[in-house]
């Protein structure tokens, strides 16, 4: 693949890889279907293949590989298939993988079909390696400004609007959060960001909710310390969603790091009115986990009261970027609050990072 196969956030890519998967595995099931008919063929054509598939001992397998390809078809048939070549390629490795695993189950046993065992472990692993790759280059969007929008810290503005403001003011990545609200009265707001966000080559995050981010085709979930823990948000989300956490000690962010966090947020730096229960960290414990972070490793965020007056210091102890709600969302002008945060953010960096 090269880098002009890469499409742009929200282009569609001319690629029909599952109406062609789908197509490949019924003419496959047609072959095996053959090979257990025990009626007259209507052409030679189709007799040539009856006796070609017997002679192979396609008819010994066949019960199992056509509830094996039913069974793929129908999963395949479920799949998300979003827009854009990297993800269509990496939901056909997940789809072929699925055959191989459909297949594992319900082939006889015998050392003849170890080998497909064996595909279903390597699709499985290079599934794994693409989907972290396309992963890390999402999460380089949280380097820069995230804002978290919240529909009751808006000042009783349009959220969508509000959105709209911060992303043209700078921010490359949003957050949806909403508490209190059932997820059906939501989803549709969640839905809309996730579409303003594509649209200006961002990425949009839901808090707390991995399957909202799923249903809305969001970018990924954010998790605190009391949502659900990663591997279980991992296996609601696609192998393209990336989950990024919340850390108030040093010990978390380790943990997360270990988990295979996508980025990792510290706080709350400064005193924050956005929300009441969140522990203090500050600039000194970011600093620490600044420490731990590897060269190339997930970015790092600052999160919690941060303003254009305080900004420096969660700059110089090594954030990547700055997270922030009420000072963009609450201000009289979202888009202006955006770029003088993010001018103050980026001026103060050290001049290494």
């Amino acid at each position: 693949m090269t880098s002009q196969d890469i499409q742009k956030p929200g282009q569609d890519a001319p690629h029909f890889t599952r109406e062609w998967l789908l197509s490949a595995l019924r003419y496959v099931r047609g072959d095996f279907a053959a090979a257990l008919s025990g009626e007259a063929a209507d052409d030679e054509r189709a007799r040539s293949r009856m006796r070609t598939a017997r002679a192979l001992g396609l008819d010994v397998v066949a019960p199992s590989v056509l509830s094996a390809i039913d069974e793929a078809v129908e999963r395949i048939s479920a799949l998300q298939w979003p827009g854009g070549l990297e993800v269509r390629y990496l939901a056909l490795l997940g789809a072929l993988r699925e055959i191989a695993e459909v297949s594992t189950a319900t082939m006889p046993r015998g050392p003849e079909y170890a080998e497909l065992s064996d595909l279903a472990r390597v699709l499985s692993a290079a599934e794994l390696a693409a989907a972290s790759g396309f992963r890390r280059r999402t999460a380089e969007r949280f380097r820069g400004l995230y804002v978290i929008v919240d529909p009751d810290l808006t000042n009783d503005r349009d959220p969508v609007w509000v959105a709209r403001q911060a992303l043209e003011g700078g921010a490359t990545a949003l957050q949806l959060r909403v508490k209190g609200r059932d997820k059906g009265d939501w989803a549709e707001l969640a839905e809309e960001l996730a579409r303003t966000c594509e649209g200006h080559g961002a990425a949009l995050v839901v808090n707390d909710h991995p399957d909202v981010a799923v249903a809305a085709g969001a970018h990924g979930v954010h998790l605190g310390q009391h949502d659900l823990p990663l591997a279980a948000a991992r296996r609601t989300l696609r192998p393209w969603q990336i989950a990024g956490t919340s850390n108030a000690l040093v010990t978390e962010a380790q943990e997360a790091l270990d988990q295979g966090a996508d980025y990792i947020a510290v706080g709350r730096m400064f005193h924050t009115g956005s929300k009441a229960d969140t522990r203090a960290a500050g600039p000194e414990t970011l600093r620490e986990v600044r420490g731990l972070i590897p060269s190339g490793g997930p970015p790092l965020l600052a999160i919690g009261g941060i303003t254009t007056e305080n900004v420096g210091e969660v700059a110089a102890a090594g954030a990547d970027c700055i997270c922030v709600i009420a000072a963009v969302t609450q201000a009289e002008n979202p888009r202006e609050a955006a770029e003088r945060l993010l001018s103050a953010f980026r001026a103060a960096r050290p001049a290494s990072s």
